[in-house]
């Protein structure tokens, strides 16, 4: 399992000729729904989407790695295959915690694409109001985040941190996540 949760990284370049067909959209909705819940509230509701002409509606607006500055996201042929939509709904009962939940939600979801060799990305930088409209959602549900999914193209790297978290880019693309070690993490051991 550990060897799963390293290779579940934030992938963002895609092999855009390998597509997700609406039976793996549905398994990683069952992964979701079946995240734990504060108080099993449940408030969470999502939209799949991986029609290629949808999936051309949602990239442009989505805000890709803001810490690479030089980089405006993954080229046409790289771009995701599939994408859900995590949404909050307002009217869930006032002991639920969405926001909790859907990290939860998204993780479940992660590691059982990165189970079948599917990466992923979870984007919360991205123009709700626009993406709304194009999954005809309404005022009721809340967009929290959006999770672009495909077969990855890249390499990302955990290397340790040494102060700076800021993940990067070599000359030959790899990607490089700075993770710190577990006793720079742990506040004790009772």
């Amino acid at each position: 399992m550990l060897d799963l949760i390293k290779r579940t990284r934030s992938y963002r370049r895609f092999d855009n000729s390998r597509k997700l067909d609406v039976k793996f959209m549905s398994e990683l909705i069952d992964a979701a729904r079946l995240a734990q819940s504060a108080a099993n509230a449940q408030p969470l509701r999502y939209v799949t989407v991986c029609g290629e002409e949808m999936c051309a509606k949602i990239y442009p607006e989505l805000r890709w790695a803001g810490r690479l500055k030089d980089w405006d996201g993954p080229a046409e042929s790289e771009r995701p295959v599939a994408y859900v939509a995590v949404y909050a709904d307002t009217q869930a009962p006032a002991v639920a915690n969405p926001v909790v939940d859907s990290g939860i939600s998204m993780q479940n979801m992660c590691l059982y694409a990165m189970e079948k060799g599917v990466g992923s990305c979870m984007i919360g930088n991205c123009m709700k109001k626009e993406i709304n409209a194009l999954l005809g959602i309404g005022e009721r549900y809340n967009l929290l985040w959006v999770v672009a999914f495909g077969y990855p193209v890249e390499n990302v790297v955990l290397t340790e941190c040494t102060g700076d978290v800021a993940y990067y880019r070599d000359a030959e693309g790899n990607h490089f996540v700075p993770k710190y070690k577990s006793e720079d993490v742990l506040l004790g051991s009772l």
